[in-house]
């Protein structure tokens, strides 16, 4: 096992993302806020030293991801909200920080050692 040079960012919707899905007119059956948090997405980003550090990484990159979680919930761009910004992006999702991340694979195999 090794310790990789980078920090991991995990992002959460929040009730305006809820809103949002479960408002979709395809929106087949209403989910919850616990429903959206059960299997969120997680993002290797520059090593950080700090939340305010790790937030700039994210903030610079903050619209793909909003993208990217609007694409993963309804492939339909008309239907997702219009003028995106980083301050929504922000209102829209929680993000949690992390500085240590261990890969304990190399090549597919796990690594008997640290």
């Amino acid at each position: 096992m090794y310790t990789i040079d980078r920090s991991i960012a995990i992002i959460r919707p929040k009730q305006p993302f809820l809103d949002w899905a479960n408002q979709l007119p395809d929106a087949e059956k209403r989910v919850s806020l616990d429903d959206l948090k059960k299997d969120c997405t997680v993002v290797l980003i520059a090593e950080c030293d700090g939340d305010q550090e790790a937030r700039e990484c994210i903030s610079e990159m903050c619209l793909d991801f909003f993208e990217g979680e609007l694409f993963s919930w309804c492939t339909h761009e008309p239907w997702w909200p219009q003028n995106r910004t980083n301050e929504m992006f922000w209102e829209w999702f929680e993000v949690e920080f992390h500085s240590i991340v261990i890969d304990p694979y190399e090549d597919g195999i796990i690594r008997k050692s640290l």
